[in-house]
């Protein structure tokens, strides 16, 4: 049997992102930034990061509150449509 989970909102969520690293500090973070802004999608606390073993990648976990189902999926929508975003969970 199938357990079906539905999400409750608001919802505060640690967003995972995996995106190619950057040689420009902060660049990432700044584009995560810039796309929570334009959702209207606020941070609930600080961004932590962590590169790939080789380098290549570099995940973050972003705290965010969201408020509904359409902010979330206009939230995946961004971050699947930016070319430096390899996924989101």
């Amino acid at each position: 049997m199938t357990e079906k989970h539905e999400v409750k909102y608001p919802v505060t969520i640690a967003l995972k992102v995996v995106m190619h690293s950057k040689d420009e500090a902060g660049k990432n973070v700044s584009d995560l930034m810039e796309i929570l802004k334009n959702i209207g999608i606020p941070l609930r606390g600080a961004v932590s990061e962590n590169k790939s073993s080789a380098g290549k990648y570099t995940s973050y976990t972003v705290p965010v509150y969201v408020e509904n189902k359409e902010k979330m999926y206009a939230l995946y929508e961004a971050l699947k449509a930016h070319p430096d975003v390899k996924f989101a969970i």
